[in-house]
């Protein structure tokens, strides 16, 4: 429990340095996550949610910046793994099908009075939430796997340079039924979030996918809900995704 404990004090300190260096070595490529914005904006790497309404939302961004410059870009796919405080997800975080909240998860790919970071898909994208799975990725009842996935039809298949930090997904949690009733009970708990990776999925002929699992910077892709207290951060580290391919939503 004293390591544990420690593991949470030490990245509840880390956590904005993280977020403030990110934004100083803007140039260095890889992956970020994020409430509020992207993290050239005005972002926060925790997100202390009153759970006192039903109204509102909150949202999650996960962001890339390029090695290269990648043509032929038709998805961005973004695998976040999270760790709940509580030996078992809470209903408030049962957000996919059947679940006590279903229906209050979402993505979106509209960055439309956001400017921070670049639209990748210049406003003609789309987004989803192709898989929600509690248990991922180690097994364990109080994690769940969430994929977030932006993009758009082949023929509008875009061109990333490698000088533009990108929205790469916005996962927005709706605020239904925190109270009142019916209610779903958890939401108090504390959580923490990893953007494992993102792929960037490109047309078959344009020099293969591109696969992102480094941050901009150390702890940038980490994000904790209400402080992450009582959650072990590290039970859900970064680690490759085993997502299978997704290319019937792009033609």
């Amino acid at each position: 429990m004293g390591t544990r404990s420690t593991c949470r004090g030490v990245f509840a300190l880390l956590l904005p340095l993280a977020l403030a260096v990110a934004r100083d070595a803007a140039a260095q490529p890889g992956t970020a996550l994020t409430w509020n914005d992207c993290f050239l904006g005005v972002a926060a790497g925790d997100l202390f949610f009153d759970c006192a309404t039903d109204a509102g939302q909150e949202e999650l961004f996960c962001a890339l910046r390029l090695q290269q410059p990648t043509d032929g870009v038709i998805a961005l796919e973004c695998v976040v793994d999270l760790q709940h405080a509580d030996p078992a997800l809470p209903d408030w975080w049962q957000l996919g099908s059947g679940g006590c909240r279903a229906g209050n998860l979402t993505a979106s790919a509209d960055y439309s009075g956001l400017s921070a970071c670049a639209d990748p898909w210049g406003g003609a994208g789309s987004a989803t939430i192709q898989q929600y799975q509690v248990g991922a990725p180690r097994g364990a009842p109080n994690q769940v796997r969430i994929l977030a996935v932006s993009f758009v039809p082949s023929p509008s298949a875009a061109s990333l340079d490698a000088t533009s930090t990108y929205y790469a997904a916005r996962v927005i949690i709706l605020n239904g039924k925190t109270t009142g009733l019916p209610a779903c009970a958890g939401c108090v708990g504390g959580a923490c979030l990893v953007l494992n990776s993102i792929l960037v999925r490109r047309l078959p002929g344009s020099g293969g996918d591109v696969y992102l699992e480094t941050p901009v910077a150390a702890g940038a892709n980490w994000a904790t809900w209400r402080g992450g207290s009582g959650a072990s951060c590290s039970a859900v580290p970064a680690r490759r995704s085993t997502w299978g391919a997704l290319k019937s939503l792009y033609r």
